[in-house]
């Protein structure tokens, strides 16, 4: 797939439903699916954590409060991986909202638990406009503490995740295939995460390479595993399974291909997060090596010189957003993720019949790209 995907950007560019009650299936999108969504996921997790923080505290009061920091984290954002396992289930003729409800905030607790060391991994001090966890706890007693506490935050969220997806009311059979397949995608992630740690101390790096990462990374993490999680619960065949991972895949990277472009031209108002941080890091995104791609020598040469350079000043920042822009990358990048959402779309009739999920997959598609957040 990821072969095929490296020819396909080679190419030149041409300029939850009836469950859901409150809201009208017939006009649900993708931003009605995942608010509706949200807010059943909120109560949910609202209602469990208190039994966790309730038997947490009979240990050490401090442990119902750390407890309550996983949850609080987990809250602020579009809840889309949850939402996405509920989808696929729905799509794949599951009917069971109350059995898969429980499996879709699992999912979403192990996004919260990745993020918490992601924010670590980047040192990133906000996520969704607030401290990030390990900011919290390095305000306290330093940064070493504030890491060591994130970590082990993280982890008990990853546990906790588990103990939903295990204890569902789904037969053992299908719990424990959809446990088996989240375990090869969470893989999956991890080696991304790896290459990705490592790709930003390369002062060279290929568009393939930087494939490699968005679609172990991101794609299948985002897209791809959270919809087939909750297929496979619902028993889809093989074959659905295999549109979802063709789907999802171009659909997720154009996720990512947005997310760099709102880590530099993005709102900190709107995101949550800086718009600095991927310059002074050097994150080897798309934008960064189309720009380099286009550039001609002066330019290449400064663009080279302050992306990545640490604590650079606003008017470095400022030169960086324009050679960007001027150099045609930014243009690229937003033509690029709407041609791989066009592409994911095609397969959305081979995961479903139903008209209605098919809008909610489709919309969700355009969704990716048109976000601002």
């Amino acid at each position: 797939m990821a072969s095929g995907l490296v020819s396909f950007f080679k190419k030149p560019i041409i300029g939850i439903l009836p469950v859901m009650a409150s809201v009208n299936p017939l006009s649900m999108n993708a931003e009605n699916y995942l608010k509706a969504y949200s807010q059943k996921a909120n109560k949910f997790l609202d209602s469990f954590f208190l039994k966790k923080k309730a038997l947490a505290q009979k240990i050490d009061p401090d442990l119902g409060k750390i407890l309550q920091v996983f949850l609080d984290s987990s809250k602020g954002g579009k809840r889309a991986r949850g939402a996405l396992t509920v989808l696929g289930y729905e799509s794949s003729g599951g009917k069971n909202f109350e059995a898969i409800l429980p499996v879709s905030c699992g999912i979403e607790m192990f996004h919260n638990f990745l993020l918490i060391h992601d924010d670590i991994i980047d040192k990133d001090r906000l996520r969704r406009g607030k401290p990030t966890v390990h900011t919290i706890y390095a305000q306290k007693r330093g940064e070493h503490y504030g890491n060591s506490k994130a970590i082990i935050i993280g982890d008990v969220g990853a546990f906790l995740a588990y103990e939903l997806l295990l204890s569902s009311d789904f037969s053992k059979e299908r719990t424990l295939e959809a446990v088996a397949k989240l375990n090869e995608f969470l893989l999956k992630t991890g080696y991304g995460q790896l290459l990705d740690i490592d790709y930003d101390f390369k002062k060279q790096i290929s568009w393939e390479e930087i494939l490699k990462v968005r679609t172990y990374k991101t794609a299948y993490y985002t897209i791809v595993m959270p919809l087939t999680v909750g297929a496979i619960l619902a028993g889809a065949s093989k074959s659905v399974l295999s549109a979802i991972e063709s789907y999802g895949i171009p659909v997720g990277i154009a996720f990512q291909l947005v997310d760099d472009i709102l880590g530099v031209f993005g709102s900190t108002g709107k995101t949550g997060k800086s718009n600095l941080s991927d310059i002074r890091d050097g994150k080897k995104t798309f934008l960064y090596a189309k720009a380099l791609e286009l550039l001609g020598a002066p330019e290449k040469k400064f663009l080279k010189k302050w992306y990545g350079a640490g604590d650079i000043g606003e008017k470095q920042t400022r030169e960086i957003k324009k050679i960007i822009v001027s150099s045609g990358a930014l243009d690229y990048s937003k033509k690029l993720a709407e041609k791989l959402v066009m592409e994911g779309k095609k397969y959305v009739p081979k995961i479903t019949m139903d008209k209605k999920y098919q809008k909610v997959l489709e919309s969700l598609a355009d969704f990716m790209i048109t976000r601002e957040s």
